[in-house]
């Protein structure tokens, strides 16, 4: 195909100038500050990050691929390594390896269920080293790339009919994580190189309103997750309401890292936020899950997903920062299981994001993070040998592991066909 002369190219450059133009028309209204900017900053830590560094760091990170055949015959590989970096000793790890085989024919499952599987192997690896450091007398600091929070919590019946005992893996994973991370005191940290949550911004937001006196639309704000979910929720507000929200809502409202990238001149971070479960939890919604569980699962495995939800939401919650290593660098979403900060209670304990006040051991683990900061691209050293060691490269995936899958599942009985369009491609 390399050969054929693209048919395509004036369209596309034509298309490409009309949308160039567009931005470049609205540019001076978008570099106006955001109406949130001194909130920002009265959040705003200034701190160095260059204080002692204790205990041992553990930096985790996994990969996936995945296989779709014919008929719905679906094979999803993820892998997982732990590194453990001790002072004075050689590099060692944990690795983690989980392979899932099932007919898979609804498009978001084939999205879903790869994810599910990495973080898995990323939890278990992250757990086995953790355990293999205290059993050595040791204190681990284990820094999981990625957020610590699940932003999308299956919730979905569907997913719990078509593949329950992967969910139950999931949360089980996590929970037990969590758990091990509060009972023994270190700290489970998460880094998000890339973030475009409103956490940060909706509450903030929800402070300015009620300093402005519009503590009534407060609760109407607890129940928003963004500013476009917040719009949508108003088209049901009173008029009353919905004028004296109006001169809050901003035509481009930015997302937390680049709220505060715009807001911010120094280095530092921002008081920690403990996120609150409610974005997929409430209590309706569980006891509503639990009762579809019970009518549409068999009865062991609505026992046994019942109970991974309901401990998974008695494990410590999450807090996050935004953090800068230097003061023109680009914020980081940093992570921090709350038991770090003095909130080990269950985490549907509270039912809003709520601000904590910082403590030394929140600074001691930014402490290792600057400490091993050094570029945005590859940012932190411990979390790009991990993540170069757990990459699953497509070709070497379809080259060495899939013949094997392959292979061994006929030997096993599964009839695995490639599709159609593999094998014009391939053939």
């Amino acid at each position: 195909m390399s050969g054929v002369r693209d048919l395509f190219f004036d369209e596309f450059y034509s298309e490409l100038e009309r949308v160039a133009g567009e931005i470049a028309a609205r540019r001076d209204e978008e570099q106006k500050p955001s109406i949130l900017a001194d909130d920002v900053r009265a959040r705003w830590i200034q701190y160095a990050g260059n204080g002692e560094r204790e205990g041992t760091l553990i930096s985790v990170d996994g990969g996936i691929q995945q296989s779709d055949f014919a008929y719905g015959d679906f094979v999803a590989a993820g892998r997982a390594i732990a590194l453990i970096h001790k002072p004075g000793e050689g590099r060692r790890m944990e690795r983690r390896v989980k392979i899932y085989v099932g007919q898979v024919y609804e498009e978001r499952d084939k999205g879903i269920i790869p994810s599910y599987v990495r973080t898995i192997c990323e939890y278990e690896a992250a757990y086995a080293a953790a355990r293999k450091i205290l059993d050595e007398g040791g204190q681990p600091v284990v820094l999981m790339d990625g957020s610590l929070y699940l932003g999308r919590f299956p919730y979905a019946i569907r997913e719990y009919r078509h593949h329950p005992e992967l969910i139950i893996d999931l949360l089980e994973s996590i929970t037990r994580m969590r758990n091990f991370a509060r009972d023994k005191g270190f700290p489970l940290v998460g880094v998000a190189k890339d973030s475009s949550v409103f956490f940060l911004y909706m509450e903030l937001l929800k402070t300015a309103v009620a300093r402005a006196g519009l503590g009534n639309l407060v609760k109407q704000l607890d129940e928003a997750s963004s500013p476009l979910d917040l719009k949508g929720k108003m088209e049901n507000w009173d008029e009353k309401e919905w004028k004296q929200m109006e001169p809050w809502i901003e035509k481009h409202p930015l997302c937390d890292p680049l709220l505060v990238k715009d807001s911010t001149t120094t280095q530092g971070y921002t008081a920690p936020l403990y996120l609150s479960p409610s974005i997929y939890y409430s209590d309706n919604d569980t006891m509503g899950l639990y009762r579809m569980a019970d009518k549409h699962l068999e009865k062991d495995t609505a026992v046994h997903v019942k109970r991974a939800i309901r401990e998974f939401f008695s494990a410590p919650g999450v807090a996050a920062i935004y953090w800068k290593p230097s003061a023109k660098a680009r914020p980081f979403r940093v992570d921090i299981l709350a038991n770090l900060l003095g909130r080990p209670e269950a985490w549907n304990s509270h039912t809003r994001n709520m601000f904590t006040d910082p403590n030394p051991n929140l600074e001691k683990v930014l402490n290792h993070l600057n400490h091993w900061f050094c570029n945005e691209v590859e940012y932190n050293i411990p979390l790009k040998q991990a993540d170069t060691l757990a990459h699953f490269d497509r070709d070497l995936y379809r080259r060495k592991y899939e013949p094997f899958i392959v292979h061994r599942l006929e030997e096993a009985g599964l009839d695995v066909e490639g599709k159609r369009r593999e094998k014009r491609n391939f053939g």
